[in-house]
């Protein structure tokens, strides 16, 4: 089983998703409604700054995901997602 566990991780507002290396092999957006932003995935485990991994723009009301082709992207630090209002994020990791 070594390599291969890939664990879930939700949040409703801006919040730290992992810590350490991993693999961010995935993602599930869901926007409810009011106003748009982007959620900017960020290559830190506890602040919004540092490398940026992912950026999704959220521009409409409605949930839509994506897995992310060959072996995923590579973080070192760990995860830190901000989320515009009235968003969701869940975050697939491979560690």
């Amino acid at each position: 089983m070594a390599g291969n566990e890939v664990k879930a991780v939700h949040s409703h507002s801006t919040a730290s998703f992992a810590t350490g290396r991993g693999r961010l092999t995935g993602f599930l957006i869901n926007h409810s409604s009011g106003s748009s932003g982007d959620v900017v995935i960020y290559d830190n485990a506890a602040a919004a700054s540092g490398d940026e991994v992912l950026e999704i723009d959220e521009k409409s009301a409605g949930l839509f995901g994506m897995e992310i082709p060959g072996d995923g992207i590579l973080f070192y630090n760990g995860l830190y997602a901000t989320l515009p209002a009235n968003t969701t994020l869940t975050l697939f990791i491979q560690k």
